[in-house]
């Protein structure tokens, strides 16, 4: 389908959903850690936590498995 002059392949429509959505929270996360990083109120606990998480997608997402992968085009 085409959408906004794009090409849609609504077969891959849901997984990138769901990547966006997690990155979404991912950057809001990493947002939120940074923005407390200069009071000193930074966690060790909160940047393991983050680096799981970036984990988690990076094999969930990109590097997974199980077909399709997710195609990510960086100048979008």
């Amino acid at each position: 389908r085409i959408l906004d002059k794009q090409v849609i392949v609504v077969n891959f429509l849901v997984d990138d959903l769901r990547f966006y959505l997690e990155m979404d929270k991912f950057s809001r996360l990493a947002d939120s850690v940074e923005a407390v990083a200069p009071h000193g109120m930074r966690s060790e606990k909160h940047i393991a936590f983050l680096k799981k998480k970036l984990d988690i997608i990076s094999r969930l997402f990109l590097n997974s498995d199980i077909p399709p992968k997710l195609r990510v085009r960086p100048w979008d």
